[in-house]
């Protein structure tokens, strides 16, 4: 029988419920009255993360001229619109941790995730973006979808991999053939119900054919350019083989001239170690 995409996300959702750590942490942003130490009252539930936090904002990416030794200064230096990124990367890491690796290496899935999020916030950044840190989230959580393939219909999955590879064709093109919709369809539909911001479900369900975003034409094709510069540099792997066509309209849409890809390429070598450090760093630890 074949699997509906709704029936796939609805078993999802019964063992992968956002963390209620995120939705703490996003209700207290969205109030008027959120203190640092609020923010630090919640963030002690997961001292894992704590210990992360402080050690990105002691990171290189941050250079401040001395340690920062408290999570509520951690909170200052990196900024709360970074710290719900980094809640909501470290949330859903957790709820996709079982994945076999005879399917898909893990580290290798999250390190094109992170290139694809590191060049999002450097693109944003070039844009003079109004909040870079949705452009990092945005990318990190653009494959999502493949996550759920997974955990839900690893057998298909598989089987796409190995045919995409044998017939040299886009994984997202065989995994339609295959299962009716491709993981973007799955990803959008999961953050849908996980009810996150509507530009990050579009992003979501169209990073690779930008051009039918009604509503968020920018944001989408940020994130479709960015997953290609992942691809294309070969930083990790989420199971495709291939480097996807570039959208030019998509391209033009952020009004970039061509030569800073060169300035993104060289920007992202120097952020992406740290990022991987933050968001792969097992436990805080102090490692890499």
């Amino acid at each position: 029988m074949a699997l509906s995409a709704e029936y796939i996300v609805r078993n999802t959702l019964q063992v992968a419920s956002l963390p209620t750590i995120y939705s703490k942490i996003d209700e207290a942003l969205n109030s008027a009255n959120c203190s640092n130490q609020y923010l630090v009252d919640i963030l002690s539930e997961d001292t894992a993360l704590s210990a992360r936090l402080l050690r990105l904002a002691n990171s290189a990416m941050f250079n401040f001229p001395s340690k920062i030794d408290s999570v509520s200064n951690a909170i200052t230096i990196i900024g709360t619109q970074q710290l719900r990124a980094l809640v909501l990367a470290s949330s859903v890491m957790k709820l996709f941790k079982d994945i076999p690796k005879e399917l898909i290496d893990m580290e290798m899935f999250w390190r094109h995730s992170i290139a694809c999020a590191v060049s999002a916030r450097i693109i944003a950044s070039l844009r003079r973006a109004a909040n870079v840190e949705y452009f990092f989230l945005a990318g990190l959580l653009h494959d999502i979808g493949r996550l759920i393939m997974f955990k839900e219909v690893p057998a298909e999955i598989s089987q796409a991999m190995q045919q995409a590879k044998q017939s040299q064709v886009l994984l997202y093109k065989v995994e339609k053939e295959i299962l009716g919709f491709d993981h973007a369809k799955l990803g959008s539909m999961l953050l849908k119900e996980w009810k996150l911001p509507i530009q990050l479900i579009d992003s979501t369900a169209f990073h690779h054919n930008p051009k039918r975003s009604a509503d968020f034409k920018d944001e989408v094709a940020v994130i479709h350019v960015s997953d290609i510069i992942a691809n294309s540099l070969q930083l990790g792997s989420s199971g495709e083989h291939l480097v996807p066509k570039l959208d030019e309209q998509a391209w033009d849409c952020l009004g970039l001239p061509d030569a800073i890809i060169n300035t993104i390429i060289n920007e992202l070598h120097k952020q992406y170690t740290i990022a991987v450090d933050f968001v792969l760093g097992e436990g805080g630890t102090d490692e890499g």
